[in-house]
């Protein structure tokens, strides 16, 4: 361990010491509420190794001579697949799959071929439940939305990039708005002049590794990128 690195955690040993819980009383930020601390914060987009094993298949779709669908299987089923959709060589979708019913349970997709993973969505009972994005694909999550019968019925975002939500919307079943709020004073809540609050989100029980769901409790860990 370098001197440096000595000082610093020293340091954060001291103001941890003397500042107390950093979510709540005097501890916490000025201006920021127990519910801001709840939301989810931005962080680098996830990524889970999708075919790892040994029992692959591959496909050449274009007949190119090269692998464009690679898929890792178990007990004869598909465990996970990786697919190469503008044929340049990378994978650009990940499918993940319950093997004893088929049905998917992840998915990971760059949208815009740069090698980055742009949303991770996650599924129960092969219906998705909730998705986490980088809408202006800089690498960090900024939507996170939930789901509710394949339909979303709440969605966080950090719209303005300094990597807590801004946003909150509700939408009933029929995908009509239902509530909708900003923070324009960034105090990390809906401010005073939009009307009621945004229900807790669902808890997702998000991990570092595991499918990145909106969960403000726990929020979406930083993954690697590919």
């Amino acid at each position: 361990m370098t001197e440096r690195v000595r000082v610093a955690a020293a340091v954060a040993i001291l103001l941890l010491g003397c500042s107390g819980d950093a979510t709540s009383g005097p501890g916490r930020r000025a201006g920021e509420s127990a519910a801001a601390s709840r939301e989810p914060r931005s962080a680098a987009m996830p990524h889970e190794a999708c075919v790892a094993g040994t029992n692959i298949s591959t496909l050449d779709v274009n007949g190119d001579g090269q692998v464009d669908i690679r898929t890792e299987m178990a007990d004869g089923r598909p465990r996970c697949r990786e697919t190469d959709a503008n044929f340049d060589g990378r994978a650009d979708i990940y499918r993940w799959f319950e093997p004893s019913s088929g049905q998917v349970t992840r998915v990971e997709e760059d949208y815009d071929f740069d090698g980055r993973v742009d949303v991770v969505a996650s599924f129960e009972g092969g219906v998705i439940a909730h998705d986490v994005m980088d809408t202006n694909f800089d690498g960090l999550t900024d939507t996170w939305r939930t789901y509710r019968g394949g339909r979303v019925i709440e969605l966080r975002r950090d719209a303005d990039g300094d990597g807590r939500v801004d946003t909150w919307e509700r939408f009933d079943d029929t995908g009509r708005v239902t509530y909708s709020a900003t923070d324009a004073n960034r105090d990390g809540t809906p401010d005073e002049d939009d009307a009621g609050t945004p229900a807790p989100a669902v808890d997702g029980g998000t991990a570092a590794a595991a499918v990145a769901a909106p969960a403000p409790a726990t929020g979406t860990q930083k993954g690697a990128r590919r």
